[in-house]
């Protein structure tokens, strides 16, 4: 009896017990309360009537709450100067990951009236993401966090295909308007990104996760609070900080590339920490000493002492097999907050990425009348890369205020051991090459930001930054053997030149700077206007230097003819007909050290004026420093620049809104770009992959852009837009990377040189429906949307042409280097409510001016590819899991550049001249993610 008594007891606990937690369940609520103007409206009141219960939003309009799963409440929102609004049919759904909501308050009329406006959740959704798209100060285009939540793209290189406008090269630089990277810029929470190429102005958005970022807008007109210094798009990028949820998500990619997978794999000896982004065995030996021109002055038995100190077991090869693409990710998402209304976040993230890829490339450069080769060159790349990235964001905020640490770091290291084998009609040799190209580069981010808002109409921002770049070459090295052109003789090292050669180089830049400014809202009748003022600074500091030594012929001419692997042992140095090591192929220039400073106030007024107009209309006084010093070729004098430029930059955006899903926007502003410091520095580095060197222009002037923009925007619906723009740009010293005049075909030499001028006009067509007018009563329709853009763009260069002794020779015009002429993104999404999605996306960009040409040798274009990727993707365990296969460039198309040989640009066959070409192969990736979804707090 006791014992049924017990059983009885037990099963009635368990009863009430699951009734209890089946009753508690609640899931939390995150929303934002913004204005018409996209603003946040801090401290705004929300009050839920069915528990009674009060909360104020923070200083960026956020609020949360729990509520119980399944039941659906009342919100009334109220804040000063603004209509109060009664939302109904809020419900948190238990299926949803994340349960948001965004509220649009109106200006009240009248102070002190008190009007309630009745909405519904559904409602205000939609009008919380038109609200992102149409109401951006400038003519841009952006996504917000919660679109990019429905996509598959998992790092931001992959989100910017989306945006209108844009595409993305290599991966991971962005090309905004058909133009190239030097003319965009990137910001990432309000500061300025430094390049991860420090030779050119581009930044790699391939290491930002996804899942980190809160939105990303990209501006195509300045407005005077943001940098001057772009021409084709501004890509602002903000990470999240105060997480809506606490979660713990792991990811792991394998993927398989159709003409690498599990094949030879063949390179030099890997260092024991390659695998994590750090080289451990190429440095130079403690013997040498760096210093320019002292190994020179050393004996002869202390420089063979010197170069018997060099590794020699670097030479050998080795080989492995090239296994899956490995990709793994960790986030972290933590968010503390207290019964007073404050919270502490904190976002924390982790990824790696591991590759072995395969090429075959042909490299070919023929005579300018279309007969004989000068070279034709097969090359077998081994393309050894891994990516080690972290991201650590920190933010505070109660009520008023907001103080946030957000940090980026991402070490990339990259090694291309290649073969090549060709003839060289110009030295009447058959060529036999071994390099081994490696790239170490480091990026590192800070800044500690903050917010305030004073007495409800006066917001003050702040922003401390720093940043760190590095890139180091260590041990570059190049084996050259050569024979008699078309015969069976033995190969000998060839030792002319830089033909054979090991170079060093290190590169750092370190940059810190401020943002500040304060913005001020008031009234003027019915309408707020704002009235916002600040400046900011930049200052970055580099340190370059490089070392390249050659080889002098051995007194024992057999040791010409030893093979790879054993040619430049020690032993082969330290006997007296050995050898030498010389520095014959070093300049006193190449090293420089350099400084930059940027400063940088404005004004800037944002006006409605009435309902259906806004201006957004100021000015920004830019004032540049630039200071470099290096040293003269053949002299030991230094080389001095140091130029100073002041420019007033000023915008306008004028907005006219019709009806309330249709902006007709007119722009106009003045902009410029910079040169880098590798761009005016003297030094030249010679590229064996591209066979082809660099060489700065001290000289170089800055561009200066004048921009102007008209564009229609219709919002049909949620997640829906029709856009149609124009553009035009007139460049005043337009910056390119052009032939040198004194080339010759196995020794071309691109210079950084200014046009006279430049003009560059276009339209651009974007649309993003979804199928449901097919069918009004079809759930899945409204599920399937139809996206696609298009840009077509048109550009004029003058030149101002001299011969090889610097006299004038006749004006001529071409298209601007790196622009495009047109392209093409399309796609088609799906999204069902049980998880599944699936995407179809294209991509194409009409022939580019990739390397300037001269009267010698003509321009060279990058060929036009089609680029199809698809994915499909499936939500698992409670929709906390996704699988997702991914296959990516399934066209595997050739990529390919020529040389242009007539008038008209694209590819002739026949009478173009393929210049390079390789199949970079069709990549089949399987994924899967897990969000541990931890206990909110």
């Amino acid at each position: 009896m006791q014992r049924k008594n017990l059983r009885t007891l037990i099963t009635l606990f368990s009863l009430l017990f699951i009734a209890l937690s089946t009753s508690a369940q609640t899931i939390r609520l995150n929303g934002r309360v913004l204005n018409q103007k996209n603003e946040p409206i801090a401290g705004a009141s929300i009050s839920v009537s069915e528990i009674s219960r009060s909360f104020a939003a923070d200083i960026e309009g956020r609020f949360g709450i729990s509520l119980e799963a399944g039941k659906k409440y009342t919100f009334t929102v109220s804040a000063v100067g603004y209509q109060t609004k009664a939302v109904d049919e809020v419900e948190v759904k238990t299926t949803e990951i994340d349960n948001t909501i965004t509220i649009l308050l109106n200006v009240a009329a009248k102070e002190g009236t008190e009007i309630v406006i009745r909405s519904t959740a559904r409602r205000e959704n939609t009008s919380g993401l038109l609200s992102f798209q149409r109401n951006n100060t400038s003519l841009s285009s952006g996504l917000s966090a919660d679109f990019i939540r429905r996509t598959p793209d998992k790092n931001t290189g992959e989100v910017l295909k989306r945006v209108s406008g844009a595409s993305i090269q290599d991966n991971k630089f962005v090309i905004v308007r058909g133009l190239s990277d030097r003319y965009n810029q990137a910001l990432i929470n309000g500061a300025q990104l430094p390049s991860s190429e420090p030779d050119k102005k581009a930044f790699s958005f391939d290491v930002i996760p996804s899942q980190l970022i809160d939105n990303i807008i990209i501006n195509k007109t300045a407005t005077p609070d943001l940098t001057g210094e772009f021409a084709g798009g501004l890509v602002q990028i903000n990470t999240k900080d105060i997480p809506t949820k606490n979660s713990l998500t792991l990811g792991i990619g394998l993927g398989f590339n159709t003409q690498s997978a599990f094949k030879q794999f063949i390179s030099n000896e890997r260092g024991s920490t390659d695998y994590l982004g750090f080289d451990d065995r190429r440095n130079l030996p403690s013997s040498y000493p760096v210093k320019y021109g002292v190994f020179n002055t050393l004996s002869a038995e202390q420089r063979r002492e010197i170069a018997a100190d060099f590794r020699d077991d670097v030479w050998a090869e080795q080989n492995s097999v090239t296994g899956p693409i490995q990709s793994y990710n960790l986030t972290w998402a933590n968010a503390v907050r207290t019964e007073k209304g404050g919270a502490f976040g904190s976002v924390i993230g982790l990824t790696y990425r591991n590759s072995k890829l395969l090429y075959n490339a042909t490299k070919e450069l023929f005579e300018r009348d279309g007969g004989q080769a000068f070279f034709s060159y097969e090359d077998q790349q081994n393309k050894y890369s891994t990516s080690v990235g972290a991201l650590a964001n920190f933010a505070w905020t109660k009520k008023n205020h907001k103080i946030a640490l957000k940090n980026l770091f991402n070490q990339l290291y990259e090694d291309n051991y290649y073969n090549r084998q060709g003839p060289n009609t110009e030295n009447l040799q058959d060529i036999y090459l071994r390099s081994s190209v490696l790239n170490q580069r480091s990026l590192l981010s800070s800044q500690l930001e903050g917010t305030h808002t004073f007495w409800r109409d006066l917001k003050a921002t702040w922003n401390i930054n720093y940043s760190y770049n590095s890139k180091e070459q260590p041990d570059l090295r190049v084996l050259t053997y050569g024979r008699s052109l078309g015969t069976n003789d033995p190969y000998a090292v060839n030792l002319r030149g830089n033909n054979t050669n090991r170079f060093f180089s290190n590169l750092t830049d370190h940059a810190a700077g401020y943002n500040l400014s304060l913005a001020y809202t008031f009234n003027i009748g019915k309408q707020k206007q704002t009235v916002k003022a600040g400046g900011n600074a930049l200052v970055r500091i580099r340190d370059f230097r490089a070392i390249i030594l050659g080889y002098g012929e051995p007194g024992d001419a057999n040791l010409n003819f030893l093979p790879y692997n054993r040619i430049f042992a020690s032993e082969n140095f330290l006997k007296g007909n050995g050898f030498e090591m010389t520095t014959s192929l070093q300049n006193p220039q190449d090293k420089y050290f350099g400084i930059s400073a940027l400063n940088a106030g404005y004004l800037m007024f944002d006006n409605k004026l009435g309902e259906k107009w806004r201006l957004v209309w100021g000015s920004r006084v830019e004032s540049f420093q630039q200071f470099l010093k290096s040293q003269q070729q053949g002299t030991d004098k230094a080389v001095v620049i140091n130029t100073e430029k002041i420019d007033f930059l000023p915008s306008f955006n004028l907005t006219y809104s019709p009806v309330n899903k249709t902006n007709i926007r007119i722009a106009g502003s003045r902009t410029v770009a910079r040169p880098e410091f590798r761009e005016i520095a003297p030094f030249t580095f010679f590229d064996f992959e591209t066979i082809a060197s660099t060489a700065g222009t001290p000289d170089l002037k800055r561009s200066s852009i004048l921009n102007a923009d008209v564009r229609y925007e219709w919002y049909p619906q949620a997640g829906e837009v029709v856009s149609a723009a124009a553009f035009y740009k007139q460049f005043t010293d337009p910056i390119e990377l052009r032939l040198n005049s004194a080339s010759v075909a196995t020794r071309r030499q691109y210079q950084f040189q200014n046009a006279v001028n430049a003009d560059l006009y276009g339209a651009e067509f974007e649309f993003r429906k979804n199928l449901s007018f097919f069918s009004k009563s079809s759930e899945w329709l409204k599920r399937l949307f139809i996206t696609g853009n298009a840009s077509f763009i048109f550009s004029e260069v003058l030149l101002a042409n001299t011969d090889a002794s610097g006299n004038p020779l006749p004006a001529s015009s071409r298209p601007l280097q790196g622009q495009s002429p047109y392209l093409v993104n399309a796609g088609l999404q799906y999204d069902s409510e049980g998880g599944f999605g699936a995407s179809i996306l294209y991509n194409k960009i009409g022939q580019r001016l990739a390397l300037v040409g001269n009267n010698d040798f003509g321009d060279i274009y990058e060929r036009p590819r089609d680029l199809f990727d698809i994915q499909v993707s499936q939500k698992v365990i409670k929709r906390k899991g996704e699988v997702r296969l991914t296959i990516s460039d399934l066209l595997n198309q050739p990529i390919q550049t020529y040389e242009n040989r007539n008038s008209s640009k694209s590819y002739q066959p026949g009478t173009d001249k393929t210049f390079s070409s390789y199949t970079p192969g069709t990549t089949f990736t399987v994924a899967f993610t897990y969000d541990f979804d931890l206990k909110r707090k």
